[in-house]
């Protein structure tokens, strides 16, 4: 039983936290320290590239007060917080009200993508909790604190990736500016306490990560290859989604963040089937700016294709996203009064 409840991802996590508490922060991408506390904590599993440590040093500093328990009972810790945050997170900016609003939580509990998530406890669910409360918090009017909220991207950065020019394309500096001003304290912290050994162990980690098939399955590279085809269409969603952003500058904010959202994915490198859970918050705060209802309907093919993604190759989501990015670059014919916020 306890070989099974650690067999996720967050287990990596704790071990590289237990590494950084017990032998420096400097060492937790040393593969054999790695490999120890691993083989300790699962002496019947195999060590292999699936169970590297890979996450930017601040996921671990994070998971580190975790390291106080047991690795089954930081587990059951970190399950308890994903749920409190998809609740939060429905509560904040899932759109409707009554019984329709209700199944939004239902409708997002039954989607592969974010229950595959949940038995690989990541962190997905708190992103979409971030997210949620930088969208809230902007549309507030307080941007500055939307953007100190979304510095906590920095646990898994590459799903919120093309916001910030999103953001930047409408003129909505007073949200990027702390953002990046956090994301840059974090990156000069990591720098400091990974050192020259960690750093090269580092780099060492993600060259060999950057080779993994499966780590580019749902990205455009599928159908492009992994070459320099697959970075060049990436930058060219990059620059349309911006260009769009643009267009939209006086768009609700609720559409911005989706769009920077939904480019994010198409955009992405490095992706998998839990990662389409930040993709919950994004069709929600889409719902809200209220699209025609046939754009609404297109949402079906992105559930649809992320649920039966492994077995019927990832083609249909890739073109799902990609038409959902058309009708968000493309501003609206009619300007319609946003949902109200719920809180």
């Amino acid at each position: 039983m306890r070989a099974e409840i650690l067999g996720n991802d967050l287990t990596q996590v704790y071990i590289a936290a237990v590494i950084g508490r017990e032998h420096g922060w400097n060492h937790i991408y040393s593969l054999a320290l790695q490999q120890d506390l691993f083989s300790r904590l699962r002496p019947h599993a195999i060590f292999n590239d699936g169970a590297w440590f890979t996450s930017a040093p601040p996921y671990a500093w994070l998971i580190a007060p975790l390291t106080l328990f047991s690795p089954a009972a930081a587990v059951v810790i970190w399950l308890a917080i994903s749920l409190v945050a998809l609740a939060a997170t429905w509560w904040i900016a899932a759109p409707g009200a009554g019984t329709t609003r209700a199944l939004w939580l239902l409708g997002a509990l039954a989607w592969y993508p974010l229950l595959y998530g949940l038995a690989l406890v990541q962190p997905g669910l708190v992103m979409t909790l971030v997210v949620a409360v930088a969208w809230r918090l902007s549309d507030g009017g307080r941007p500055y604190l939307a953007g100190a909220v979304l510095g906590l991207s920095v646990i898994k950065p590459q799903l919120v990736l093309v916001l910030p020019v999103v953001l930047l394309a409408t003129g909505r500096w007073r949200i990027v500016l702390p953002w990046a001003a956090i994301a840059a304290g974090f990156i000069l912290l990591s720098l400091a306490v990974l050192g020259s050994d960690g750093l090269n162990d580092y780099r060492a980690t993600l060259a060999h990560q950057s080779q993994m098939a499966n780590n580019r399955y749902f990205t455009l590279a599928y159908l492009l290859g992994p070459g320099a085809a697959a970075y060049v269409w990436s930058a060219i969603v990059v620059i349309v989604a911006g260009v769009g952003a643009y267009l939209n500058r006086h768009a609700s904010v609720a559409r911005l963040f989706a769009l920077g959202l939904v480019a994010s994915m198409l955009a992405a490198t490095y992706w998998h089937l839990q990662d389409f859970t930040i993709l919950v918050v994004a069709a929600w705060l889409f719902w809200r700016d209220r699209p025609p209802a046939w754009q609404r309907a297109w949402l079906l093919v992105v559930v649809a294709g992320a649920e039966f993604g492994w077995g019927i190759t990832p083609v249909p989501v890739l073109v799902g996203v990609a038409v959902w990015l058309a009708f968000l670059v493309a501003p609206p014919t009619t300007v319609s009064k946003p949902a109200p916020a719920t809180v």
